[in-house]
């Protein structure tokens, strides 16, 4: 007992550096909020969830933004990576020469999008990319390493791996580093231009 004592502390060493060790101690038992509380979600996100099921809508976290990234808020928190979605935003060809559009991409945590075999295939294009962090923030108008699937622009198509739709409790990106959006993952079947497909990931 004492051994595992011993390594949880260090990995919350490694993870949030001596100053937060007590504060991510502190909140290993994540608290979920009503998701009214807008100083909890980005305003795209806000506006875009009050025009979903709100039966689906499970509420909202708050945590360190030191550990907004998905790996180390899993670590922490104790949350499985099953349980965790990642959001990808890519930019997008047709073709080598044409403009650039942007697209998003959604997986488990513990999962790896297949973009430049299976996405590329089902989107139709010759070309596909990982979005700059300057370009992604300024389009979504959400913070870097707090992107949510939920909120993205109207024209953009999110690609949707068919295990997060069976996921009866999701945390995902809430637009802003210091929270994360929980939900059920069927809540995908109602956005609009989504595509869920069986198997997006890398065998």
């Amino acid at each position: 007992m004492r051994k595992h004592l011993n390594t949880v502390s260090l990995a919350i060493k490694i993870l949030v550096g001596k100053d937060n060790i007590k504060e991510a101690r502190n909140n290993m038992d994540l608290e979920i909020f009503d998701w009214h509380q807008n100083n909890l979600l980005a305003d795209k996100v806000l506006k875009a969830l009050e025009r979903l099921p709100a039966e689906l809508i499970i509420g909202v976290t708050k945590n360190d933004d030191k550990l907004a990234d998905t790996d180390k808020w899993s670590e922490v928190y104790d949350i499985p990576l099953g349980q965790a979605a990642n959001v990808i935003i890519v930019e997008t060809r047709k073709t080598r020469n044409s403009e650039p559009n942007f697209a998003a991409v959604l997986v488990h945590g513990d999962k790896r999008a297949d973009l430049n075999g299976i996405v590329k295939k089902i989107m139709g294009i010759s070309k596909i990319s990982f979005a700059k962090f300057e370009q992604a923030t300024e389009l979504t108008e959400m913070e870097s390493g707090g992107m949510s699937p939920i909120g993205l622009p109207s024209d953009w198509t999110l690609v949707v791996d068919e295990a997060i739709i069976q996921t009866d409790k999701l945390y995902l990106g809430s637009g802003l580093r210091k929270s994360k959006l929980v939900v059920n993952g069927s809540i995908f079947k109602y956005l609009q231009n989504n595509v869920i497909i069986e198997k997006i990931i890398k065998s």
